[in-house]
């Protein structure tokens, strides 16, 4: 069950320490919007636990972040692959996107893309950012940090170079779980690289709606493990094929299937993580990985 807004409220605002197992805990429900952006900054390990140093380690940050900022932002290179990517965003960012807020997200991405990657440049960075100029509103070196959190996750607990290794995992239990499924797609010529890809590398973020979006990122960020964190990810995708079974084998035509696959109905998040959870439990009783 779901926490109250005053109960975070409780939590967050001690004197000198926040309990940070139980701010994981409350999370792990669902972060009400008016605080999620203070919750993620603890749960991305952008605010420390220990307040008594948080004016002077908040003005560290900040300062650090501009010096890169200034820094990376004059890459030409750079700055035409983040634009690209984000012509590539769905409709319910684009609404985000204003002028103000896509210069946001160019810096930001230009930033990390410039100072944090020493290998190829990633697709879509620009394309996971847009949750975190939602939750952070008008607070760009927090968006930073809280991106850079969760790149700091998702590279070390799912390493783009493996990307081809998890969609064929991914496939292959996609084609032993939901076999009506894979048949509909394949006599409509869908392919798994039209659809999978995005959904695994993107955490779902360019296909749900924005208020199912961030409140499974909420869940994935307060996790205790990883199991339960990003490395549900995987499962939390078959989950949503559970969902929209039976709207995907009713279509007959192969672009309504395509744009279903791509732009998802709102789904009842909290049920969607405990069907993930029950699906990944059935793949290790099965052995099937």
């Amino acid at each position: 069950m779901s926490a109250t807004l005053e109960e975070y409220k409780d939590l967050l605002m001690g004197d000198t320490y926040v309990d940070l197992p139980r701010l994981r805990n409350l999370a792990q429900h669902g972060v009400p919007a008016d605080i999620r952006s203070e919750v993620w900054k603890y749960l991305l390990e952008v605010s420390r636990p220990d307040r008594s140093e948080e004016v002077s380690y908040a003005k560290k940050l900040l300062d650090n972040y501009w010096e890169m900022a200034e820094r990376s932002y004059r890459d030409p290179r750079v700055l035409r692959m983040v634009k690209g990517q984000l012509r590539q965003s769905t409709p319910q960012w684009q609404s985000v996107l204003d002028s103000k807020n896509r210069e946001v997200v160019e810096r930001v991405a230009a930033c990390y893309i410039a100072n944090c990657l020493q290998t190829q440049l990633p697709p879509n960075v620009a394309l996971m950012l847009p949750p975190f100029v939602t939750v952070c509103t008008g607070q760009e070196v927090e968006t930073y940090y809280c991106f850079h959190g969760l790149m700091c996750l998702y590279n070390t607990l799912m390493p783009p170079e493996e990307m081809g290794l998890r969609v064929a995992r991914f496939v292959m239990l996609f084609k032993v779980i939901y076999p009506e499924v894979n048949a509909a797609l394949e006599e409509e010529e869908v392919e798994p690289n039209e659809w999978v890809v995005s959904w695994l590398e993107i955490l779902l973020c360019r296909e749900l709606p924005v208020d199912n979006a961030l409140r499974l990122w909420d869940s994935y960020f307060a996790a205790d493990t990883p199991e339960d964190g990003l490395l549900l990810h995987p499962y939390v995708c078959l989950a949503v094929m559970e969902n929209i079974q039976g709207t995907l084998i009713e279509l007959s035509e192969r672009s309504e299937m395509l744009s279903t696959l791509q732009h998802l109905p709102a789904m009842d998040m909290e049920h969607v993580i405990t069907q993930a959870q029950s699906i990944r439990d059935e793949v290790r009783v099965r052995n099937l990985l």
